[in-house]
């Protein structure tokens, strides 16, 4: 099936997973994991990067990818956005189209297309003419989709987490689409906006809706490394602001156990605690269960099919 097929007809889709995988209908009530998420000691939950990071059944921030792990169960679903040259909110992990498109193929047999491979240099619609290639190079069916698309499909069904946060505008961009669709439970403000931005957007929404939006407390320096000070920092935001209590804390590095255990135990029993398996060989369920033994209970993975096996098992099959 087709991207654009698939928009006409969302109720025809039917994940690749069908017949090797059985989520329980727990796993797929959305009511339940909002309560979930907001619950700081609530069962444990999945993210899934990029969609099917992993490429199991799809290629990564494929809108196929995304219904598919929500189909099968994921609660959250991290999603890279860049903004194209006319202005649409586009999902893409690169800055440019080379990696995950057949650009190069395409523009040969059109030169009117840009010269560069740059997201910003080329309009949604050259970007729709191209096709997603998995991780093997070969040319598949999917479209690049839009955060507009993956709202309207995954909206009440599954949270999205964006990431890339400098190659679009939150405050405008993102949050006309939240309003247009009514998405305030979907989509999560970006954990790497400062602390007193996300306080005047939360007002606003609030005032507006009478709802808050999820938000993760971003609780580390660099490239995702765990800090005991950004934690206390994150802490002292979310409690001070009545804020849902919960803190994200990176990569998870199996070798530094005692660390993470040293600066989060405190806040495991009040605060839901999020972290990271995004290289391949931490990627897998012995250090998923270190981490729920330390007291994590969000977790972003890529191979989402794996977690959400090790999710059935720990959270719905008691």
């Amino acid at each position: 099936m087709r991207t654009e097929e698939l928009l006409k007809n969302p109720g025809a889709f039917v994940p690749k997973w069908t017949g090797e995988w059985e989520p329980t209908p727990d796993m797929l009530d959305f009511e339940e994991k909002w309560t979930s998420f907001h619950t700081p000691r609530g069962r444990l939950m999945s993210c899934a990067h990029r969609g099917d990071r992993n490429e199991a059944y799809y290629p990564e921030n494929s809108l196929e990818g995304f219904l598919a792990a929500t189909m099968a169960g994921a609660d959250i679903l991290e999603a890279d956005i860049h903004t194209t040259k006319d202005g649409v909110l586009i999902i893409m992990h690169d800055d440019t189209l080379t990696r995950t498109t057949n650009v190069s193929s395409v523009r040969k047999s059109n030169s009117a297309l840009p010269a560069t491979d740059n997201i910003a240099d080329w309009t949604f619609d050259e970007i729709r003419s191209l096709r997603l290639v998995d991780k093997n190079g070969t040319v598949t069916e999917y479209a690049v989709p839009t955060l507009e698309e993956l709202i309207i499909t995954v909206k009440d069904r599954a949270f999205i987490t964006l990431d890339k946060r400098y190659a679009f505008d939150f405050d405008k961009d993102v949050m006309d689409l939240v309003y247009k669709h009514s998405a305030f439970r979907t989509v999560l403000i970006p954990y790497d906006i400062p602390f007193e931005r996300v306080v005047t957007i939360e007002k606003k929404v609030f005032n507006d809706t009478g709802l808050y939006m999820p938000f993760f407390a971003k609780s580390i320096r660099g490239a995702g490394i765990l800090d005991e000070e950004r934690v206390n920092t994150a802490v002292k935001f979310l409690d001070g602001n009545g804020m849902s209590p919960i803190l994200r804390c990176g990569g998870f590095t199996p070798e530094e156990i005692d660390k993470h255990v040293s600066i989060l135990k405190p806040f495991t029993s009040t605060h839901r605690i999020y972290g990271e398996t995004l290289v391949d060989e931490k990627d897998v369920p012995e250090n998923w269960q270190k981490m729920v033994d330390i007291g994590y209970n969000v977790i972003m993975g890529n191979t989402i099919y794996e977690m959400l096996k090790f999710v059935k098992e720990k959270a719905f099959l008691k």
